[in-house]
């Protein structure tokens, strides 16, 4: 049995955050294809050598970048931890996720020892706004060729969102787009609430329309995006905006408005509330990179959904999904009320191509 092995960042939770939502889906994929992973345990694994070892080996490894002493050192240790888990272990296959900062050298690693890397970043971490390179202290994007060098030592490297997938194919990897789409249980929980939302379609319709923000507000380009919308829409005669997710509480005393309510973070049944009750979401975000999980979530959830052209990318207008570029476009959208229920989402064929990838692969040894 070949020995195939997968390292997240995050576990896999589908009713977390969007990194876990993400991992949770990846496991659900392979676990249905029938595909045995087993979990990398790298933050146990030990490094073999000495400090000055460590220093030459990072010394070495980037001298074409200015790096300070400590981070060379940190290089070299890393690459030691990854080669010593390699010869322990002996990977025929490693499905990696998590591409980001000092595992980024996961890939050079896998690399020299001839192993075929099965990349999914959930980002790209040098297109996300004030990120900055562990090796070249390098602020976004001015270290994008950085990242890109260690995804180019990836067998196929499977993208979130349509934009990476254009990025990558044009700097000549072999690519493919894998979206996002609930694991499940979370798709039953989604699919449950379509359903209440349904039977309350012939309600006499309410003066007062029920904005809903959602989202993990612990991410910059969402909280700098919602304050900004905020700053726009809270005046708008007719709407109260209830605002939910991950680090919601931290806007409490920013947004004491009547018709402003902060939720924080809600348990499974709040959030089912806040879902059923809304009449629309608004979805506003600040230019990054990757692709927002709540999005679909929503749409399969039957709540029309209302975003700027940053924070819809990747998405197809056909799903229901209604796109502004401006503030005083958004402003026009909400005052007319003219909200329309979303097709359901199906499963996307992109998720059977990537276990049907990785099976072939799985052939070839």
């Amino acid at each position: 049995m070949l020995n195939i092995f997968k390292h997240a960042h995050f576990l896999p939770d589908a009713f977390g955050h969007g990194g876990n939502k993400r991992t949770a889906q990846i496991d659900y994929l392979l676990s249905a294809a029938g595909i045995e992973v087993k979990q990398a345990e790298l933050t146990n694994t030990i490094a073999s050598g000495c400090k000055l070892s460590f220093y030459l080996s990072g010394l070495l490894h980037s001298t074409n970048l200015r790096t300070d002493n400590k981070t060379k050192y940190a290089i070299g240790r890393y690459k030691a931890i990854f080669d010593r888990f390699v010869q322990q272990y002996r990977p025929d296959i490693f499905i990696w996720e998590s591409t980001i900062d000092y595992h980024l050298l996961l890939a050079d690693v896998l690399y020299k020892h001839h192993i075929p890397v099965i990349a999914l970043p959930h980002n790209l971490e040098s297109l996300v706004a004030g990120n900055k390179s562990v090796f070249s202290a390098k602020s976004s994007p001015q270290w994008m060729s950085e990242e890109l060098d260690h995804l180019k030592l990836c067998k196929k490297v499977y993208t979130i969102s349509r934009e990476e997938h254009w990025l990558l194919s044009n700097h000549g990897m072999n690519v493919a787009y894998l979206p996002y789409y609930p694991a499940p249980p979370a798709e039953k929980f989604l699919l449950e609430i379509r359903q209440k939302r349904s039977g309350k379609k012939n309600e006499p319709r309410k003066a007062e329309r029920k904005i809903l923000l959602l989202g993990t507000f612990h991410n910059r380009p969402t909280i700098t995006g919602y304050n900004e919308l905020l700053r726009h829409i809270q005046t708008i005669k007719g709407i109260h905006i209830d605002i939910a997710g991950f680090g919601s509480e931290m806007l409490n005393d920013k947004w004491p408005a009547k018709n402003i309510r902060v939720w924080g973070s809600v348990d499974n049944d709040t959030l089912a509330r806040l879902i059923v009750n809304a009449d629309s979401a608004v979805v506003h975000q600040q230019p990054s990179s990757g692709a927002l999980t709540r999005i679909p979530e929503l749409l399969i959830a039957g709540l029309p959904v209302i975003a700027n052209i940053h924070a819809a990318r990747s998405c197809d207008v056909s799903t229901g999904i209604m796109i502004y570029d401006g503030h005083d476009e958004l402003r026009t959208v909400l005052s007319s009320g003219n909200f329309t229920t979303p097709a359901v989402l199906n499963r996307p064929t992109e998720e059977h191509a990537f276990s049907n990838y990785i099976k072939t692969l799985i052939k070839e040894f």
